[in-house]
């Protein structure tokens, strides 16, 4: 798949009624008020849902993320001591260190050598809690059966199974959440952030490069949302229960918000994306993830990069890098 179709966007347009049933919101502003209006538009699909839920034993239907206030303000409040600027500065020498110790050589395959280990090793150290060699296998089988739905859900189960007996039945449902976000989107979004620079050779301010990375080729492409009283969106009425998808990756490529908005610029400074959220569910990792990736670009692009193998998949929200071969 050539890097043009990667980095395609959905087209930002009406919202619509999309084949695997649901409702796709792809304006600027009708993605804003989906993800800040939580009282209309739910994250609690246990609840709200009319439609199957074949996943509703996935732990990540009981966290934070997928939790309405009073519920989730009480599960935020206590996990965001560990994401504090001091917590996450203080673990700025560790990042440093294994960073130097992963950059070396000059071939890497940047998913499975570089991304998972940092993100992993780094999110483990935040909780303190120990390394397993099966935290990319559970988290592939978490997040694939919550993403597709898949007839087999066998290795979704397994997986559940083993973070039941590794974590504790008590913690499994926190300890899900917080691995599989901690440090998925901060791997999705480092190899994005190389897929794209390796692209555009020049010389940028990283901070700024970083949010345009963000914009133009976001972690996560899509989120979901649960009607939970009759409105109208976009002109369109919706009804309770239904689902909607918040389309973040066509949000922040809309003309009305982004000038130019289908180039990659790294220099770009008006840059209102939402890729990290919007409202009660405003990712807590921010700057975690911004650390992460700033650390490790700022060793990897000390070489010159090209493109030795690049595999792909495509969901319903977007585009998965599965596997990034460089050679330098």
């Amino acid at each position: 798949m050539s890097l043009e179709e990667i980095f395609r966007a959905p087209e930002v347009g009406p919202v619509r009624f999309a084949e695997f049933g649901a409702w796709v919101v792809t304006r600027y502003s009708d993605v804003d008020r989906v993800l800040t209006d939580h009282s209309t538009f739910s994250s609690d699909e246990l609840r709200y849902s009319t439609g199957p839920i074949p996943h509703r034993d996935n732990p990540l239907l009981r966290g934070m993320l997928a939790t309405d206030p009073p519920r989730h303000r009480e599960l935020r409040r206590s996990v965001s001591k560990l994401f504090t600027p001091r917590a996450v500065a203080a673990l700025e020498p560790a990042i440093t260190a294994r960073v130097e110790a992963l950059a070396g050589g000059s071939e890497l395959n940047l998913v499975q050598d570089f991304a998972y280990p940092l993100t992993l090793h780094t999110i483990t150290d935040l909780l303190g809690v120990p390394m397993s060699p099966h935290f990319v296998r559970w988290t592939e089988a978490i997040t694939s059966f919550f993403g597709t739905f898949t007839a087999d859900d066998t290795e979704f189960r397994l997986a559940l199974e083993e973070m039941r007996a590794f974590f504790g039945d008590d913690r499994v449902d926190l300890f899900t959440l917080l691995l599989i976000n901690g440090h998925e989107t901060t791997k999705t979004l480092l190899v994005n952030a190389m897929l794209c620079l390796v692209s555009h050779p020049k010389p940028v301010d990283l901070a700024l490069a970083v949010e345009e990375v963000l914009r133009y080729l976001p972690p996560t492409g899509g989120t979901d949302r649960f009607v939970t009283t009759p409105t109208t969106l976009g002109g369109v009425e919706l009804q309770p229960g239904q689902r909607v998808v918040a389309m973040i990756s066509a949000a922040n490529r809309d003309p009305a918000v982004f000038a130019d908005p289908h180039t990659f610029n790294p220099g770009r400074t008006n840059n209102p994306h939402l890729s990290f959220g919007h409202g009660i569910h405003f990712c807590l990792g921010t700057h975690l993830a911004r650390l992460e990736v700033r650390i490790a670009l700022e060793a990897l692009l000390r070489k010159r990069w090209r493109i030795a193998d690049l595999e792909t998949r495509r969901t319903p929200v977007g585009m998965d890098v599965l596997e990034l071969k460089l050679h330098a």
